[in-house]
């Protein structure tokens, strides 16, 4: 099973992949499926330590605003 960074990392890839993509269809699939890889990295990340999920996702609204 992959790890919350095994799934960061992914998405990351197909991040810098879409940025080079020179077809729209492509790059809106990448950053489709980075966005996936990322929702599967918080929810590792809930499953293994759900006090450090809550946390993150508290500094994330914080330093939206």
């Amino acid at each position: 099973m992959l790890t919350s960074e095994d799934h960061r990392q992914l998405a990351e890839r197909c991040i810098r992949l879409a940025k080079k993509c020179t077809k729209p269809s492509v790059t809106e699939y990448l950053m489709t499926l980075a966005a996936k890889y990322l929702e599967l990295a918080e929810r590792a990340l809930r499953l293994r330590d759900p006090a450090t999920a809550v946390r993150r996702k508290r500094i994330k609204i914080v330093q939206k605003e």
